[in-house]
């Protein structure tokens, strides 16, 4: 905004023009032009001579292209350049608008008062002041007056109030002997300074303070400082402190090197002084780097200080019970056929002490598409392989090549359906053979000598699979055009055959773990996708609005039925959405796993209910296709491994208020792992968000970490007030 400026020009014009007509006075209203610059229209304009004053008065408009003054009465002197405007003085220019009882201005010096001012700046900042002073362009000097974002005109929601105020309308205000308000109650009668950021979507400046309490933590307050360095940097950095803990603080960077490279690093650190004097805290990296079409290089980086740190410092519960810290660094290169991929993959184990991880120092593979094998049409060729070096300080470690080659010939049958045999092999070999195994501190170890191994597996079968397509016509019924039903039957037999199966270090049970099999798998999918109705001259959209599938397999080496599975998803809507899958022990009669996940979304409701139940052996074949199939003849355990629930909804009771129920229910310890309880209280210029959290104690006779939080964001001013720093919604960019 340029208000006195862009008023200061329409004024100029108008003292460059000739004399007028003293005492000019017209019924209505008198229209000046001069030179077609500026338009002056008032009730009465005249000239006082000796003077040299231009005087307009009575519904003053002054325009100049797009900018307009209006004011009850406007003095112009010629020779002085000074310029007064009273009563209801009102400039536009664009978006940005400025009032006030009096205007005070000098065209040739460029300074100026406004005496009970108000300031409009788009889209919605207001400032108002006894006195605004123009000090520069766009800048001005506020005495006693208030910064808001609120509608509320002498009353706002939230206000600052200062004694005294630098604005620069561009960029940012700034002022000292600060006070917040609410309405009109002070509930921070003093801070000695405060700043906010006007326009700008990215703006250095200190976001407004979080606080809050926990029972491990206690009393917390969180200071976070956004630094918008340029176009493709920014940082989030944070001071913490923790009543119970110590002190410590937080920090994000992200950039943007250019279009091919990009990523960020952060962490969290806290000096407990409170407790042992320990530093703890975790570390992030992240570069995404994509070096020419097909290659790309990606590094995460990842790394706590200890096995608890998580549970302790972050929010969300799936962070909290992370299981694992994990890093990888990978380059990959993808071509049309082949895909090669070289890495190295750490992870930390956060639930022992001990050093069991087994770390891939380093990991190279090849994975290859079906292709067509040169000199013999119609065959396919498709090619697996690995290398890897595996390290760990506790436990079996040692190098690993796998090489996979297999062959396939699509046969039709005489357009009903399809018939695939398939041959191949696989080699594995060891630099190490497993002489012993036992326990050591409670964990199964595997004990190797230097005698290398090598593992031949011969695996041949055939995949049958058909079609039956109908299509429904509706004529709009439903917003749908038409209805395509399709019945997809699949069988599939495998026979494998090995030799050197046994001494073998189990790194990867996928690849080192493969027992002969003859296994016979059978299913049936069925979908129903549809067609939408759409206007002319635009493309109908195409979706899935179910699939059901029907598995059952039978261990023709073990001489046992394998398990019947099921796999449901249907989203007629966007209102619901449902998918499910089983697995039914048909030899003991009962279930061994099942998981559903169920969201309905309404204008004012959304829910989610989610189930997970699984008493199933962890270990699945690699020749298993569909995993619910297997059943490995054991017992079933007594009790599942996981036996989960997890709901949510969220209301909106009044366009002001949603009020949201989140919960996490472990059945098999009869135990509400957590439970979130909060409101969302939305206002035209600020937003508050009140949440509980209710945890249960990770021990018996431990405190649990229950924890109440608070976020506001008052509009305009900085970025959202929260507990846990994070990205601007803005972010970094490329420019």
């Amino acid at each position: 905004m340029r208000g006195l400026s862009a008023a200061a020009l329409l004024l100029a014009g108008a003292l460059l023009t000739g004399p007028l007509p003293s005492a000019a006075q017209a019924p209505g209203s008198v229209t000046v032009r001069t030179n077609g610059d500026v338009t002056i229209l008032a009730d009465r304009i005249e000239e006082v001579a000796p003077d040299n004053l231009l005087v307009a008065s009575g519904n003053v408009e002054v325009s100049r292209g797009t900018a307009r003054l209006l004011a009850d009465r406007v003095e112009l002197n010629r020779e002085t350049g000074d310029v007064v405007g009273e009563g209801r003085v009102i400039f536009y220019d664009g978006d940005d608008q400025l009032t006030g009882e009096r205007v005070e201005y000098n065209v040739k010096t460029g300074t100026g008062v406004v005496y009970r001012g108000r300031i409009l700046v788009a889209p919605s900042y207001r400032i108002a002041g006894e006195r605004l002073e123009r000090v520069g362009e766009g800048v001005y000097r506020v005495r006693r007056g208030i910064f808001t974002t609120c509608e509320d005109g002498e009353s706002p929601a939230w206000s600052f109030r200062f004694g005294s105020a630098t604005a620069d309308l561009e960029d940012l205000i700034y002022g000292t002997n600060a006070s917040f308000w609410a309405k009109g109650v002070p509930l921070v009668p003093f801070f000695p300074f405060f700043a906010a950021a006007i326009r700008r979507e990215r703006q250095t400046g200190f976001l407004p303070p979080v606080f809050g309490t926990s029972g491990r933590r206690g009393f917390f307050a969180e200071i976070p400082f956004f630094w918008a360095i340029s176009d493709s940097q920014d940082a989030t950095l944070g001071l913490d402190f923790f009543e119970r803990r110590g002190v410590g603080g937080s920090a994000e960077y992200r950039y943007i090197l250019s279009e091919r490279q990009r990523g960020g690093l952060g962490g969290f650190w806290v000096h407990e002084s409170m407790q042992h004097d320990d530093d703890r805290g975790w570390g992030r990296l992240e570069h995404r780097w994509q070096i020419a079409p097909e290659f790309l290089f990606r590094a995460d980086l990842y790394g706590v200080s200890d096995d608890g740190v998580l549970r302790l410092y972050e929010d969300s519960l799936q962070r909290r019970a992370a299981q694992r810290a994990e890093s990888n660094v990978s380059l990959t290169r993808t071509l049309q056929d082949w895909n090669f991929v070289s890495r190295v993959f750490v992870y930390q184990d956060l639930t022992t002490p001990h050093p069991v991880e087994l770390q891939r120092l380093p990991e190279l593979s090849i994975q290859g598409v079906r292709q067509p094998l040169p000199g013999l049409p119609g065959v396919l060729y498709q090619v697996d392989a690995s290398a890897i070096y595996f390290y760990r300080e506790l436990g079996s470690d040692g190098t690993r090549a796998d090489l996979r080659p297999r062959l396939s010939r699509p046969i039709p049958l005489a357009g009903y359906a399809t018939l695939t045999p398939f041959a191949g092999g696989r080699v594995t070999a060891y630099d190490r053979t497993v002489t012993s195994t036992g326990f050591e501190h409670d964990i199964f170890i595997e004990h190797t000598d230097d005698t290398e191994r090598v593992r031949q597996l011969a695996e041949f079968g055939a995949d049958l699979e058909t079609r039956a397509t109908r299509v429904y016509a509706l004529g709009g019924a439903g917003g749908f055009d038409a209805l395509l039903h399709s019945i997809e039957p699949r069988v599939h037999y495998i026979r494998v055959l090995g030799k050197n199966l046994y001494s073998l270090p189990i790194w990867d049970e996928r690849v080192d773990r493969v027992p002969e099999a003859s296994w016979l798998e059978y299913s049936v999918t069925n979908r129903l996708r549809g067609r939408t109705v759409s206007p002319e001259g635009t493309e109908p959209v195409r979706q899935e609005l179910a699939r059901f599938t029907a598995a059952h397999a039978y261990d023709i080496e073990g001489r046992r039925w394998g398990n019947l599975a099921g796999d449901l998803t249907v989203q007629p809507t966007k209102v619901l959405r449902f998918r499910g899958d089983v697995s039914y022990n048909v030899e003991h009669g009962a279930f061994v796993a099942g998981t559903t996940d169920v969201a309905v979304t309404l204008p004012v409701v959304t829910a989610t209910v989610g189930t997970r139940f699984d008493r199933r052996t962890p270990f699945v074949p690699d020749w298993v296709e569909i995993p619910g199939t297997y059943n490995p003849g054991l017992p079933l355990p007594e009790r599942a491994t996981v036996n989960f629930l997890q709901g949510s909804i969220a209301a909106e009771v009044s366009k002001n208020l949603t009020l949201r129920v989140s919960t996490n229910y472990d059945a098999r310890t009869d135990t509400f792992v957590e439970s979130r309880f909060g409101a969302d209280f939305k206002f035209q210029c600020w937003a508050l968000v009140v949440e509980y959290i209710n945890r249960s104690p990770e021990f018996a006779g431990k405190t649990a970490d229950n924890e109440f939080r608070f976020s506001l964001n008052l509009l305009g001013v900085g970025g959202v007030l929260s507990t846990r720093l994070g990205a601007s919604e803005s972010g970094a960019r490329l420019k």
